[in-house]
């Protein structure tokens, strides 16, 4: 597996999860704000490491369009 390849693997499960979170139909409880907070700032942790990742390797991508 080559760094670009496993960026792109890390970056598809990302979104997976982060549509996941998200998913808009579906009935449920409201969520907590600290909490919903506390998600939104670890996803972006996770986008930041991706980022980091794909520089440090080098990996070249083309957005999605």
């Amino acid at each position: 597996m080559t760094a670009t390849e496993k960026y792109l693997a890390m970056n598809n499960e990302f979104c997976r999860l982060r549509d996941a979170i998200y998913e808009s139909n579906v009935e449920e409880a409201e969520e907590d704000e600290k909490i919903q907070k506390g998600v939104e700032m670890a996803l972006g942790i996770i986008v930041q490491y991706l980022d980091y990742y794909k520089e440090l390797n080098g990996v070249k991508s083309r957005q999605k369009k």
